[in-house]
């Protein structure tokens, strides 16, 4: 299998002890717990560097660790009533409108079904379109959401790696999984869009990895993707070519959404993302014109069908267009010059060699003219179309129990002042931004599996 697929960055974060959480625990269960709350993150962040991790192993790292995160954000059901607030020690009344900040931050009442640990722990993440800099927030919400985010890039950067293989051949088990962790990708995006965004304590920030606009480039690229491994199936068993042209038709669309979501964010943040999308949506176009030639010439349409690979052929080569500038635009994510991949270099050969079989007919038995525009493509597959995969969000695990939860002493917590203290940061640039190292990931190449079916994939 020979498919392309550009991938941005994982987000980046920096390490988190939960040490300040230890002053309030007051049982060696509660101290444990923390402990494991460390590894499991630690586990967790390690196994997302790599792509090709088994999905069995990534999903219990992911498990164990939203399960142990789940407390830090909802209370546990049965555990006693929240405990009052802290008192300032004596020597330390809080004076002024700045020690009355603090001390209000510190007393503010806990919602219901929120934690009373929710919002002790500062979380740093970087964007996947800013580089290094980071975003901060005292949310183990934010904390929640940028884990699960990451878990959405390692299903992309898997199925990546799978559909890469150097193997000329791609076993049909190896193509379903491709295809399920694509639709389980963008499962997660939704979720995230739909579920979780509403739940931060601050509105996401525009362009930051939140923005509905970016959850939904996301979530759609990774649809049709997973629309790609469909259709490739679809050449590869030769079934009609009405039908392969409306799946192709489906596809292009979908890049389209996928590009016109970008449109209105900053340009130099989205420029190499978004012109991945149009050379996608433009390329299953041209395929689209191409398997439509095939099909009405199947109807003795010869004229129609050239008109068909004439539009194919203009696509193709301004989809070669797209290729040089895609490799030559700056920006977050794959590093690659499609026109050498060979996904890409089947496209033009493929239908310059059906455009001259209709014209060798059209010269020699059919003699139609030749229509000045294409007939309409066809949006409406009757079958083949990908759905989203649901995600279900992970259950607080079996270590919260109302003991452990009710044994964090609301009483030992540290007040705002002093948190704020301890987590000053020491990671800014000379600009006074705060940065963080990007994560070094294993390589997903892209460059590999030269397939030499005529969908660029062999399934088998």
């Amino acid at each position: 299998m020979a498919h392309w697929f550009h991938r941005n960055p994982l987000k980046a974060t920096v390490p988190q002890t939960f040490d300040v959480l230890r002053s309030a625990a007051r049982t060696g269960e509660a101290n444990k717990l923390l402990t494991e709350l460390k590894l499991a993150r630690e586990k967790f962040l390690n196994y997302l560097r790599v792509p090709e991790k088994k999905i069995e192993d990534m999903q219990e790292a992911a498990s164990a660790y939203f399960s142990l995160l789940r407390g830090l954000i909802n209370s546990v059901p049965g555990a006693e009533a929240e405990q009052p607030a802290p008192k300032p020690k004596e020597g330390e009344q809080a004076e002024g409108a700045e020690g009355e900040e603090a001390a209000a931050a510190t007393a503010a009442p806990v919602p219901a079904g929120e934690s009373k640990l929710r919002k002790l722990l500062l979380f740093k993440w970087t964007d996947t379109l800013h580089g290094k800099e980071a975003s901060s927030s005292k949310d183990a919400q934010f904390e929640y959401m940028s884990m699960l985010f990451n878990l959405g890039l390692w299903y992309t950067k898997h199925s990546a790696k799978m559909a890469s293989s150097e193997s000329v051949t791609l076993k049909l088990d190896d193509a379903k999984e491709v295809l399920t962790t694509l639709k389980t990708a963008a499962g997660i995006f939704q979720y995230i869009e739909q579920s979780e965004v509403g739940k931060l304590q601050q509105p996401a920030a525009k362009t930051s990895d939140f923005d509905e606009r970016i959850l939904q480039a996301y979530n759609t690229q990774c649809l049709a993707e997973a629309q790609e491994v469909t259709l490739a199936r679809a050449m590869e068993l030769k079934h009609k070519n009405s039908l392969i042209s409306s799946l192709s038709a489906e596809t292009s669309k979908m890049f389209t959404v996928a590009a016109d979501t970008l449109n209105s964010l900053d340009q130099v943040l989205v420029a190499k993302w978004q012109r991945y999308f149009t050379l996608k949506s433009i390329i299953y176009k041209s395929y689209a014109y191409s398997y439509l030639g095939l099909s009405v010439l199947e109807q003795d349409k010869c004229g129609e069908a050239i008109a068909c690979l004439r539009e194919s052929k203009a696509l193709a080569i301004k989809a070669s267009q797209i290729c040089r500038e895609y490799a030559r635009t700056t920006g977050p994510g794959t590093s690659a010059k499609p026109a050498e991949h060979p996904f890409f270099q089947r496209l033009q050969p493929s239908v310059q060699s059906v455009l001259d079989k209709c014209e060798r007919e059209n010269g020699f038995i059919y003699f139609h003219k030749v229509p000045e525009e294409a007939p309409q493509l066809d949006y409406n597959a009757t079958h083949g179309l990908v759905k989203i995969e649901p995600f279900t969000p992970y259950a607080m695990g079996e270590a919260w129990t109302s003991k452990v939860y009710s044994s964090f002493d609301a009483n030992q917590f540290p007040d705002a002042r002093v948190l704020e203290a301890a987590e000053k940061d020491k990671t800014k640039s000379k600009e006074g931004k705060e940065e963080i190292a990007p994560v070094p990931e294993a390589n997903v190449s892209t460059e590999t599996g030269y397939a030499k079916s005529q969908s660029g994939c062999v399934i088998s």
